[in-house]
């Protein structure tokens, strides 16, 4: 197999899988075999008209509904907030609930040089984003729903630890102190609840934290990645919640977990107590989609004080540095799709490369020459077969002028001219397929890495964008028609133009692609290009 049959091999593949996963992104069948689209939001208006009550919204303590009314969501203007500031967070914090209705990355402008920061968690009408979190029952504790006072209306890290207090007193005295805990160099925020019971009877109390958004913009068509609502469980389990199946998931219990929304680069996830059984549910209402955790009930003798631990929050990048320790599972928010065994491994070497030499795109360059030298006897052998085959071509065209006519007679003495001369053609097919899982791995890794979002390299401001100026993917064009060049060419005249058509539209493909995924193409093609002059040198001499 020559090196222009590997080409095709590459855009078969490439085109299958980026249209089955834009497929599975975009499409679903639902229980009665009807396909359903990512766009189609569903027709909650139905059950939607008898929510006029707020408190509809807060879990149940009996079997943890989620009935949702956001009417009220947007309340930045109407409800006053602490702002919190961190070296990695800053955060709006509503005195309605404790909820957490901004957050923005002090490390991620939104461009390059800008001042403002990206902002994930958002109060915006049409762009809700937020992360609640309560107590129950609502009868006697604060949900969401229930206004906390606070001393500051803003607080700055200055040391390592930084905790934000807010205070709710009920009308029978019972006392509840909301605390947010923040660490320096940390995308994790904690909460906890210590509550005071003046009452003469038991409390039962039980803790709960939801996420709530809108449906997102539509993502690049072109580089689709997945956004949506994820879970892991106990066993080890990674699921994906398609939005439009959020009100069709059953409720789980299970100890430990988590539950989280993701987007590219970026997500929002709850982990509650690794220790603990917890219960997870989704829902949709009024075109809202709903993550919650709900953990075990918790009893406090009166007049007693107990704190009670809720959940952890991350709100950050899917930087590996800050998510590898601080849940089990939760590097598999990176989504790297079926090949997670082969690409995570590439992302840590990735990794590791950048900690020594401090340049992702130098990083990427390294990497691909030990991939090429990890098949270096892989390659070798596939270019002693192109070699041998380029070296046969005349023989070959001379046979199909003799036998043209008689394709039973051409394939026999084709065959016969292999053996003579010791060719397997098909002796270049099991490097091609090796490379080919290793490949679409790297192209998850790197369009999946966040660390080369922004990240600087030569003239390029963007590894993670598209070449402006389109010029890796033209040098990666002219390298594929140089390894054309190196071959035979194929002696049906029909391939042949396939081929000579294939660089021209792998360099239209690569325009949109990532810059750093089109350096690592250009350099194995340059690197391929060298190795196989060097074994045609050879046995030409």
């Amino acid at each position: 197999m020559n090196n222009q049959k590997f080409f095709l091999i590459i855009a078969i593949f490439l085109s299958i899988f980026l249209l089955w996963d834009k497929w599975e992104i975009t499409h679903k069948i639902d229980e009665n075999d009807t396909l359903i689209s990512q766009t189609k939001i569903k027709d909650t208006s139905t059950i939607n008209n008898s929510l006029t009550n707020q408190n509809l919204d807060i879990p149940s303590v009996t079997n943890h509904n989620n009935k949702l009314d956001f009417t009220n969501t947007d309340t930045k203007n109407q409800i006053q907030f602490t702002t919190v500031k961190t070296d990695l967070l800053t955060l709006e914090i509503s005195h309605k609930g404790g909820t957490i209705q901004n957050a923005w990355l002090n490390d991620y402008p939104i461009e390059i040089d800008s001042e403002q920061k990206f902002q994930l968690l958002s109060d915006k009408t049409g762009k809700i984003f937020q992360a609640q979190s309560g107590l129950l029952p609502q009868e006697k504790m604060p949900t969401h729903h229930s206004i906390f006072s606070s001393k500051n209306i803003y607080y700055q890290m200055d040391g390592k630890n930084l905790i934000v207090p807010f205070t709710w007193k009920s009308e029978n005295g019972i006392i509840v102190n909301k605390r947010y805990h923040f660490k320096k160099n940390s995308y994790v925020v904690g909460i906890d609840y210590q509550v005071t019971n003046t009452t003469d009877s038991t409390l039962h109390i039980t803790s709960y934290t939801q996420l709530i958004r809108n449906m997102p913009d539509k993502d690049n068509m072109i580089m689709p990645t997945y956004t949506g609502g994820a879970r892991f469980n106990n066993q080890d389990v990674y699921e994906k919640i398609e939005f439009e199946d959020f009100d069709d998931q059953p409720k789980v219990s299970y100890k430990g977990g988590w539950m989280a929304m993701i987007e590219h680069y970026f997500f929002v996830a709850v982990i509650p107590n690794l220790n603990q059984i917890h219960t997870y549910s989704s829902k949709i209402i009024n075109d809202k989609y709903l993550l919650t955790v709900v953990n075990p009930e918790l009893s406090i003798a009166p007049g007693a004080t107990k704190t009670i631990t809720n959940s952890n929050l991350y709100i950050g990048p899917k930087e590996q540095s800050h998510i590898d320790n601080v849940a089990p599972g939760l590097d598999k928010t990176v989504d790297y799709g079926i090949l997670f065994i082969i690409a995570k491994p590439l992302s840590e070497l990735l990794n590791w490369i950048y900690s020594i030499i401090n340049s992702w795109g130098y990083s990427i360059i390294i990497l691909t020459l030990l991939i090429k030298l990890a098949f270096y006897k892989l390659s070798e052998k596939s270019y002693r077969s192109m070699a041998g085959m380029r070296q046969l071509a005349p023989r070959l065209k001379k046979l199909k002028e003799t036998y043209g006519d008689n394709k039973q007679k051409l394939g026999k003495k084709t065959m016969e001219l292999y053996k003579k001369e010791k060719i397997n053609p098909a002796s270049g097919c099991l490097p091609i397929l090796v490379q080919i899982p290793v490949f679409i791995s790297l192209y998850w890794v790197l369009l999946e890495m966040v660390e080369l979002r922004q990240a600087t390299f030569w003239y390029l401001t963007d590894l993670s964008a598209p070449d402006p100026y389109y010029i890796l993917p033209l040098i990666m064009g002219i390298s594929m028609f140089i390894q054309q060049k190196l071959n035979p060419p194929p002696p049906d005249p029909i391939q042949a133009k396939i081929m000579m058509a294939l660089p021209f539209v792998f360099t239209i493909f690569f325009l949109w692609f990532p810059s750093g995924l089109v350096l690592y193409w250009m350099i194995n093609n340059i690197l391929s290009i060298t190795q196989q002059w060097v074994i045609n040198k050879r046995i030409n001499s």
